[in-house]
């Protein structure tokens, strides 16, 4: 039973944090209803998404969509009688959330250990480079700025 009086996540929000992390096949769900806004899509909707790039059967989808919502990641709104799935979570805190979970997981929560095996693959290329080296620049300079405050 979930309690009334949330704590805010991890992010700071009052926002609950969904359950558990995403497979692949949720992630693509979530991408399809993330792309769709605020209107949502119904689950037939979902699955003729992803049907135009693979076969998928709809109950599978039901089932997907079912385990999303019970675990927090998409909310149910019924209009003129279909039910319409949102996402309970914008994509760019859960982008957050999979990156940070990430770290964790494998660099044991060091970002400079996954920056340096990019760097070891030799698969950032020059202007990936470039706007790590501009997003590091900004953030140190923010940094300075909030110390002088």
């Amino acid at each position: 039973m979930k309690n009334d009086m949330q704590e805010p996540n991890r992010n700071g929000s009052d926002m609950a944090d969904p359950e558990g992390k995403l497979t692949p096949v949720q992630h693509e769900i979530m991408e399809t209803v993330w792309n769709a806004g605020e209107a949502g899509l119904t689950v037939s909707e979902i699955r003729d998404e992803i049907a135009a790039s693979r076969e998928v059967a709809r109950t599978t989808v039901l089932n997907l969509v079912d385990r999303l919502e019970k675990r927090g990641w998409l909310t149910r709104r019924e209009q003129k009688g279909a039910n319409r799935f949102v996402a309970a979570v914008p994509r760019d805190q859960t982008v957050r959330n999979l990156a940070e979970d990430f770290v964790d997981d494998f660099f044991g929560g060091s970002a400079s250990e996954l920056v340096m095996s990019l760097l070891g693959s030799k698969r950032l290329k020059k202007a990936d480079v470039e706007k790590l080296r501009g997003l590091l620049d900004e953030r140190l300079s923010e940094s300075k700025r909030r110390k002088k405050s």
